[in-house]
């Protein structure tokens, strides 16, 4: 009998050992490659990997560069990881992955592990990825469950160990996580919740955080946090488990109260930051806004906002009241006589005739009273402009910028009506007039220029004629007759021009004697920038809203420079001043002079002829406001809403807030203006024979004028005469500390 082994018996045990063991084995290494043959297209390609770009917030600051506003998608604070506390990193390890430093991408047994317990139950597979696979997830893949998207998670998760360090994927994670709110990344999400930044926060607040991984909306610290802090104290003992708290942190930390920081809707100036979202959007871009993570440094002054939206509102709410009250007098009216007399009807403006189509058309007069849903509720605009910088420093678009995102200041075109009129006089200014020249407040005729059959008789607001007065006072008390024939006079082809130079141009202007009554389209912007012409002495700045771009590494993307428009000449420019200062002392409005706002002021009011507009323009040394009040649907708010009665409240409750602790500069007199005195009852220049004159403003383009010799004081000049006072005023509008009389 042979012993021993035979070498057959060997071979055959071998080759079941590689049949049993060894086999599957090679079949699970040709189903990996299988596997990864086929997904590596899908995967996110290595120049993908390399360029990972999050997306940043964009920052609005203003004048004083403090943060004011932001615009996002994904509200993200990035955060370098160097600046990221140690502790912060140790509680996301703790419960998410404590094995991150030291696998390579994946933790190898976690995943069979849940793909065999999805097979045994039948549900959905659970979570097992390491942080860089969720990682991937966040910025690659879809968040589905499903054995593909897993195994594709895995090996994108693979790359991504091998593109980049540690450190630095473990900064891409706590930036890039979501943490409900809106905020992505840990220190938004500090900031946040806690009012504080992220090197700021206690340990049980790093631990609400971390657990908000998990589930971020069920553990949101200020909707539920009970369920926040049953999360926290979950967390607070993994860090316990994994050694990077003691047991008694341990058990102080579970103890204390969870606060959170109130949050305030603290938006300000909505109108104006939309307007620079647009202007950023059109320019760079709507991933620059909301991606690159730039720094605005606006021109917005918080403080004058809060001023002038105030105001704004107060009036707002005023006019309100009576356009409602209109309304109820004018349906009862119609009750009144509507069964007597069908002809009254006809007889009503445009109100009541949407407020009959909303009423008795529908058989509902008898039942339903008028109420804020059945009248055309009053809009408001509001524009304030530095004048030295052209800053626009205040913005009002509207009512309610969540009504309604029209941007009434800067995108309705509406009629200016007398607030044009400045522009008129300005014409005859730069061409030699002066603002003691006389012009005959009468009735005037002037014919169709295409129908001679037609003919246009144009008249006053106040449905009277003065007679002959100064440009003065006829600007003062805006006067229509006058206006019409002094833009006649210098040519209302110049007029045209210089309101172009002005900055209207969005309008079509015509040269036609109704544009001197503001028969133009124009928006509110472009009407305050044109008043800054004249505090700024014949120049005009183009207004802006930003004064530079910054990017998030800090270069300067765009920088304003001071753009000016020479407009008038400085001569010129100083006579309208010093006419539209009357019109605040003596004309339509002089509630500015009367209510004690004594800084140096001019201004202008504007009622277009149905009482459609609004508007008071006006302005000091410093500043420039422009206000209008109207309807949307341009409909007549009715007799009683003029520029005076409407619009002038608002720049009176706000320019004496704004100027409060401002200085109460002069406009100072440039070379150029000529005062002369001028003899009460010639119009002449006062004589030696002359005792009772008055002061006038010229500019040495102004006609000579001849001497008063004395010979005709027994008989008043009828063509000038009465535009003069029988007060002599000899002071010169230069004299120091002079108190100018009203001169009309």
């Amino acid at each position: 009998m042979q012993s021993g082994i035979d070498v057959r018996d060997l071979g055959k045990k071998k080759l079941l050992w590689i049949l049993v063991f060894g086999f599957p084995v090679i079949l699970g290494l040709v189903a990996i490659c299988i596997v990864w043959f086929k997904l590596a297209p899908t995967l996110p390609s290595f120049e993908k990997l390399e360029t990972i770009e999050p997306r940043l917030i964009t920052k609005i600051y203003d004048k004083d560069s403090i943060l004011v506003h932001e615009f996002f998608v994904e509200k993200r604070i990035w955060t370098p990881i160097d600046s990221i506390p140690d502790i912060v990193k140790n509680a996301v390890l703790a419960t998410e992955d404590r094995k991150f430093w030291n696998h390579w991408g994946m933790n190898p047994l976690a995943i069979p592990s849940a793909v065999i317990e999805s097979f045994r139950t039948g549900n959905k597979m659970r979570g097992a990825s390491s942080l860089t696979q969720q990682l991937t997830k966040l910025l690659f893949l879809t968040p589905e469950r499903s054995i593909t998207r897993k195994i594709r998670e895995a090996m994108t998760a693979i790359r991504l160990e091998k593109t980049y360090t540690k450190e630095e994927i473990l900064e891409f994670y706590m930036n890039e996580v979501y943490l409900a709110g809106g905020n992505y990344g840990f220190q938004s999400a500090g900031q946040f919740y806690f009012g504080r930044p992220l090197d700021s926060l206690t340990i049980p607040e790093i631990a609400v955080l971390a657990g908000m991984l998990q589930r971020p909306e069920a553990y949101r610290p200020d909707r539920k946090p009970e369920a926040a802090i049953a999360r926290r104290n979950t967390v607070l003992f993994a860090m316990r488990d994994a050694g990077y708290i003691s047991k008694d942190d341990y058990n102080n930390y579970i103890k204390m109260p969870l606060i959170t920081e109130t949050k305030i809707d603290s938006t300000i100036a909505p109108y104006y930051m939309e307007e620079i979202r647009k202007y950023l959007e059109n320019k760079y871009g709507e991933n620059s806004l909301y991606a690159d993570g730039i720094s605005i440094y606006s021109t917005i002054d918080p403080n004058a906002q809060q001023i002038v939206e105030a105001a704004a509102l107060k009036q707002r709410i005023r006019v309100d009241r009576k356009l409602r009250q209109r309304v109820i007098w004018k349906f009862n009216l119609a009750k009144k006589y509507s069964m007597h007399n069908d002809s009254v009807l006809n007889k009503f403006d445009s109100v009541y005739a949407d407020f009959t189509k909303n009423y008795l058309e529908k058989d509902t007069a008898k039942t339903i009273y008028p109420d804020s849903s059945r009248y055309r509720q009053a809009q408001v605009a509001v524009i304030l402009i530095e004048n030295e910088t052209g800053a626009i420093r205040a913005m009002v678009g509207g009512k309610n910028f969540n009504e309604s995102k029209w941007n009434r200041a800067v995108q309705t075109l509406r009629q200016p009506g007398s607030s044009f009129k400045p522009f008129v006089y300005a014409t005859a200014m730069d061409n030699g007039a002066s603002p003691c020249d006389s012009v005959n407040d009468a009735p005037i005729t002037i014919p169709d220029p295409v129908d001679t059959a037609k003919f246009w008789r144009p008249g006053n607001y106040s449905k009277e004629f003065k007679g002959m007065m100064s440009y003065r006072k006829a600007l003062a008390l805006s006067q229509n007759l006058p206006a019409i024939q002094v833009g006649m006079k210098y040519g209302l082809r110049n007029v045209v021009e210089y309101a172009r130079k002005f900055g209207v141009k969005r309008s079509p202007l015509q040269a036609v004697p109704s544009i001197a009554l503001g028969s133009v389209g124009a928006t509110l912007m472009e009407m305050t920038s044109a008043y800054t012409v004249f505090p700024n002495l014949g120049t005009r700045i183009e207004p802006h809203y930003i004064e530079a771009i910054v990017g998030k590494n800090g270069e300067v993307i765009e920088k304003n420079y001071k753009v000016e428009h020479e407009v008038l000449k400085k001569p010129s420019a100083y006579l309208m001043v010093s006419m539209l200062q009357t019109v605040n002392t003596g004309g339509t409005a002089a509630k500015v002079w009367a209510s004690g706002f004594h800084h140096p002021s001019g201004g202008k009011t504007g009622t277009t002829n149905d009482y459609t507009d609004a508007w008071y323009i006006g302005f000091t040394k410093q500043y420039t406001m422009g206000v209008w009040i109207g309807t949307d649907d341009f409909l007549p708010m009715g007799p009683g809403h003029t520029g005076t009665e409407d619009a002038l409240p608002i720049w009176m409750g706000s320019m004496p807030e704004i100027h409060k602790n401002l200085p109460e500069l002069q406009f100072s007199v440039p070379q150029g203006v000529i005062s002369r005195k001028i003899c009460n009852y010639t119009g002449k220049i006062s004589g030696s024979y002359c005792n009772q004159f008055t002061s006038c403003l010229y500019t040495a383009s102004s006609p000579d004028i001849e001497e008063c010799d004395g010979k005709h004081f027994e008989q008043p000049k009828e063509s000038g005469a009465t535009i003069f006072s029988n007060t002599s005023t000899p002071a010169a509008p230069n004299a120091k500390n002079a108190k100018a009389r009203q001169v009309f």
